[in-house]
């Protein structure tokens, strides 16, 4: 018989004998051997099985997939039988296009990252929003609500950032970046619901001398700068309030450069670790239609983490 490692990074020519018996879910991406999402869903399906005997056969996976062979892996994963797939990068965008029924919040984000099994195929969803806003508001007591809102960079993380900020009625806001071309790209396609909401949007580039931020101005690092000890800023230092509060959507490292020098300026500051919970959590309780405790799931994640360093 063979056996299921939830632990194992698997392959998608894995698929091609997979027979696992209960409930497969998984997490596709590439790189996502680093992934600790297995870890995490699995803490709270064990919880969802302590209470109803249903979940007990649930399990969650790992699956690397090359960016150009995901129009054919969705279709192997539904024929599979997998009920629920997460995906991170660099597929969102990719499966926007791949998926005909789409919840109408990941159309305004145009990616989606989670995928629940429908008669005919996929269903798909975008939870970063939702996973960002219950970050902020539990880390730093803040929310988007009503704030200032500066987002750095222009990516698909900081696209999905910048609709959670308009949809929840922020004051203000601003995205910087070092690319002029997808700066106005995305300020072009956020355009449409600033309007609808009368919210003013600026751009700027990370270098513009006339940056400047409002006081308490609630600043999102959406870039990948901060992976790396060796990064530089995403902006330069001396256009960092000093009254500033910092999400930091990068868990790993827990600290980065922008986050210390953000807390040694006096500002305050978290990583994305909690977004990384709440994402995960709505992706579970729209595959379960249950409501999900989070205190697992962060236990897990960051004894996962842990045992990474």
């Amino acid at each position: 018989m063979v056996s299921y490692d939830s632990e194992v990074t698997y392959q998608l020519r894995d698929l091609n004998d997979w027979r696992f018996p209960g409930t497969s879910l998984a997490v596709l991406g590439f790189p996502v051997r680093h992934s600790i999402s297995p870890a995490m869903h699995n803490a709270a399906i064990a919880d969802l099985a302590a209470k109803d005997s249903q979940f007990s056969e649930w399990r969650y996976f790992r699956f690397e997939v090359e960016p150009e062979k995901l129009p054919q892996a969705l279709p192997q994963f539904f024929e599979k039988g997998f009920f629920g797939l997460n995906l991170t990068v660099p597929h969102k965008e990719i499966a926007f296009g791949l998926i005909t029924s789409i919840d109408s919040a990941a159309v305004e984000i145009g990616a989606v990252n989670t995928l629940k099994r429908g008669p005919d195929g996929y269903y798909g969803y975008n939870t970063d929003g939702y996973g960002l806003s219950k970050g902020i508001e539990e880390d730093l007591s803040a929310s988007l609500a009503g704030s200032d809102i500066a987002i750095l960079g222009a990516g698909g993380a900081a696209r999905a950032a910048a609709v959670q900020a308009l949809q929840s009625d922020c004051q203000s806001l601003c995205i910087v970046n070092r690319s002029a071309d997808r700066l106005e790209n995305l300020l072009g396609s956020l355009q449409p619901i600033a309007r609808e909401k009368c919210i003013p949007v600026k751009g700027f580039s990370a270098q513009d001398t006339s940056l400047e931020f409002a006081d308490h101005t609630l600043i999102i690092n959406a870039t990948s700068l901060g992976l790396n000890s060796s990064d530089p800023l995403p902006i330069p230092e001396d256009r960092l309030p000093q009254t500033a509060a910092l999400y930091d959507m990068i868990y790993n490292p827990r600290t980065t450069k922008l986050m210390k020098t953000v807390s040694d300026r006096g500002g305050r500051s978290a990583n994305g670790l909690s977004m990384l919970v709440y994402q995960g959590l709505r992706a579970l309780e729209i595959w379960s239609d249950r409501k999900i405790d989070p205190r697992n799931m962060k236990q897990a994640a960051s004894s996962a983490l842990a045992s990474k360093a």
